[in-house]
């Protein structure tokens, strides 16, 4: 009766060891899923951080050279648009420019603000994508129909797993669908 005892004892323990090895593996699985997701959540930080980055550098640029439009063409540009607006009979008055002094609790700047006619902005602004396309030419372009066929087929995420696939860089990619680099490196990462 003792052998029996003993031995149904024994394969007990053997039964409570294996459920313990079980047990301890699913242990070490989540632990290193736990790892994975930490540093995935670290990328992802540090990418969203970079791409914010970018994007301040980007409004700092447009800032400046907002501010190298010269007072004549802003002062063009409002008389044009006055003028345009003005009956015969009104006589045209100088351009109004406004500025606004800002609040040391408001902002870190403390110099005045002048605003900028929408289309002074907007014609700074082209000719500076204008000026960057020039540069960074490196496939002939497309016909306007062909691009706008090829953009109504394809979503931004699917035609940049597409370039991706044809081994161009995210770069190159981020000219040709003229997006962020940054941007581009999140879809991709996120698409694999």
């Amino acid at each position: 009766m003792t052998t029996i005892l003993i031995a149904v004892l024994f394969f007990l323990q053997l039964i409570s060891f294996y459920f313990l090895i079980i047990l301890n593996t699913k242990l070490a699985k989540f632990k290193d899923l736990e790892k994975k997701q930490e540093r995935l959540m670290r990328e992802m930080d540090d990418t969203i951080s970079v791409y914010l980055a970018e994007m301040k550098d980007e409004n700092d640029r447009l800032i400046k050279e907002l501010q190298n439009v010269s007072q004549s063409e802003i002062a063009a540009s409002s008389l044009q648009q006055t003028e345009q607006y003005m009956t015969p009979q009104e006589e045209p008055s100088l351009p109004v420019v406004h500025e606004v002094k800002s609040d040391s609790s408001l902002s870190l700047e403390k110099d005045a603000r002048v605003y900028v006619p929408k289309n002074i902005v907007a014609n700074a602004y082209s000719r500076q994508q204008h000026t960057g396309s020039k540069m960074g030419k490196t496939a002939p372009p497309l016909k306007v129909e062909e691009q706008k066929e090829a953009e109504k087929l394809l979503t931004v995420e699917q035609q940049v797993i597409e370039l991706a696939k044809q081994g161009k860089s995210p770069e190159e990619i981020a000219k040709q669908l003229q997006k962020g680099k940054t941007e581009i490196e999140l879809l991709l990462k996120f698409h694999h």
